[in-house]
């Protein structure tokens, strides 16, 4: 009797192991660590109460050490299915803990896909692309609710979303209204001679109550990218219709080329009416989501404004990487100024770097402002991704 029972949970054990084996799970994650020097941010927003003299700094920031661990497993099924999911391990700025150093985020990403023929199905929390690849609109943003993707062939995507961005109770009630959620419809697209497209648009349909405010309306755009003889192109074309003002409008062209280790590229670009571009976006001081760009300086922000900008990178090695910025914004009512800023990347090893980002913006002030200030920012951070 005891062989037969040894049989069979020997029996049991190995096909528990060829169950696990016929599932493929993956790891993957990134994490850095950044020094942040920021001086100046205020950027004129300082006021002083007349009565207790109290100054009160409301773009101000102050230098500090933040960190960030991501990691993220895929899990799939023998039959095509998958799960993923990203964790947020110890985000936050060093401070003993409080900021969230010692915690760990669940709601970054967590989502199943499920295939069906040439259509995927995604539900869960997870990432709701916008113009990504230009990153100048609705970009790198996750939501709860589904996606479907239908895949025609191997040169188009139709997605299909429906998202919950707010889910509110009403005596009791989860379901009814009093909710804000949004509906998406983007198709990207590939074309002969390495040239792509990405375009769409999302309706913000908003039922909060009592909060007052109406976003209702769409927004959306439509990004390129692809070689034009020798000169690489890319651009966005984007508009915001949420809320009761004008329908605000970005866009942005540039053009590149490439001269053996150097590349010089031109860019130019506008935002009217309340427009503002993702915060992922531009250069270092103005807009692009670096270590110490000023959120004052998203371009969009400061009212209606136009840049040009001529962005230089230069391969020293294989190593080590350079870039530099010269860019010009005019903020319409709001001054103008120059951005001057650098970069420089050391790949330490395969999957580990450290950068360091240095950057200085000269804004003339309108009248109006009488503490004209000048941004000036440093940021040394050390990667690791795997």
């Amino acid at each position: 009797m005891k062989k037969v029972i040894a049989a069979a949970a020997g029996l049991m054990l190995v096909g528990t192991m060829v169950g696990s084996a016929s599932a493929a799970v993956s790891f993957s994650g990134d994490a850095r660590v950044r020094f942040l020097y920021q001086q100046d941010y205020d950027l004129g927003a300082t006021t002083t109460d007349e009565e207790t003299g109290v100054t009160t700094r409301v773009n101000e920031q102050d230098n500090k050490v933040t960190q960030r661990v991501r990691l993220q497993a895929r899990a799939e099924a023998p039959g095509g299915a998958y799960a993923v999911g990203r964790l947020g391990i110890g985000n936050g700025t060093w401070d003993g803990g409080g900021s969230g150093t010692a915690d760990v985020d669940v709601r970054d990403k967590a989502y199943i896909g499920v295939p069906m023929g040439p259509t995927v199905l995604e539900a869960g929390r997870l990432p709701t692309q916008g113009l990504e690849s230009t990153a100048f609109f609705e970009h790198d943003i996750t939501r709860d609710g589904l996606t479907y993707k239908i895949m025609p062939g191997d040169m188009a995507t139709i997605s299909l979303g429906y998202y919950i961005s707010y889910e509110a109770a009403v005596n009791g009630d989860l379901v009814d209204d009093n909710d804000e959620s949004q509906f998406a419809l983007w198709v990207d697209a590939k074309f002969a001679g390495d040239w792509g497209t990405r375009l769409g648009v999302m309706y913000n349909d908003d039922q909060v109550l009592n909060d007052g405010r109406d976003d209702d309306g769409a927004y959306g755009g439509i990004e390129f990218m692809g070689p034009g003889g020798p000169v690489a192109i890319s651009g966005a074309l984007a508009f915001d219709d949420r809320g009761e003002g004008d329908t605000g409008w970005g866009g942005f062209l540039s053009g590149g080329m490439q001269f053996g280790a150097t590349s010089v590229a031109l860019e130019g670009g506008y935002t009217v009416d309340g427009f503002v571009t993702d915060g992922d976006y531009g250069f270092i001081m103005l807009g692009g989501g670096q270590s110490m760009s000023p959120g004052s300086l998203i371009l969009g922000t400061q009212g209606d404004t136009w840049w040009i900008g001529v962005p230089v990178s230069f391969a020293v090695s294989e190593m080590l990487t350079l870039q530099g910025n010269l860019v010009y914004a005019d903020f319409d009512e709001n001054g103008d100024g120059f951005e001057i800023s650098g970069s420089a990347i050391y790949a330490i090893s395969d999957g580990a770097s450290v950068d360091l980002d240095v950057g200085y913006f000269s804004w003339s002030a309108p009248d109006s402002v009488t503490n004209e200030q000048d941004p000036f920012g440093a940021g040394l951070t050390f990667n690791v991704s795997f």
